[in-house]
């Protein structure tokens, strides 16, 4: 009897040995794995907040601290966003050019903008697709609401 206790004991040893041996490696291996991951992103301090000023919302339409300045709503999928956009900004960087912002339809803040008809009535705009606007004086002076349109306008203005 004293044979199996002191056989049944050194299993428990054993046993006892093998899973804490078990949770040193996995111990190990999660320092190992969480010190990497430490080592290649950095810190939310080291990393400066950026506050972007050229996309706006359309509430926000008429409260720029500009005179005058122009605003290009995009639209779902329009093909030519991005030359537009370089067109503004070569007219911007221009000495006679003015500042310009962007306004995302997507966006889940402009979506009580978005309508099956377009409407640029102060009171109740509405856009359906990429469209630009001119603002002068906090008021809506020009818009372009096609893509021929607003190509053809910003070609004159760059030349």
């Amino acid at each position: 009897m004293e044979k199996m206790n002191t056989n049944e004991v050194g299993r428990l040893i054993r046993i006892i040995g093998i899973i804490v041996i078990i949770f040193i490696i996995f111990y190990m291996i999660t320092m190992i794995t969480t010190n990497d991951k430490k080592a290649q992103y950095p810190s939310a301090e080291s990393i400066p907040s950026v506050i972007q000023y050229d996309e706006i919302i359309l509430s926000k339409l008429y409260d720029q601290k500009e005179n005058e300045y122009f605003v290009l709503v995009k639209g779902e999928e329009d093909p030519y966003l991005s030359l537009f956009e370089d067109l503004l900004l070569q007219f911007s960087s221009k000495e006679t050019g003015c500042a310009y912002y962007t306004v995302d339809l997507t966006s889940a803040f402009n979506q009580r903008f978005v309508g099956e008809v377009a409407s640029f009535d102060p009171n109740a705009l509405q856009f359906t697709d990429t469209t630009l606007l001119k603002i002068q004086d906090h008021t809506l002076i020009e818009y372009y609401a096609t893509s021929d349109s607003i190509l053809e306008y910003l070609k004159a203005i760059n030349q």
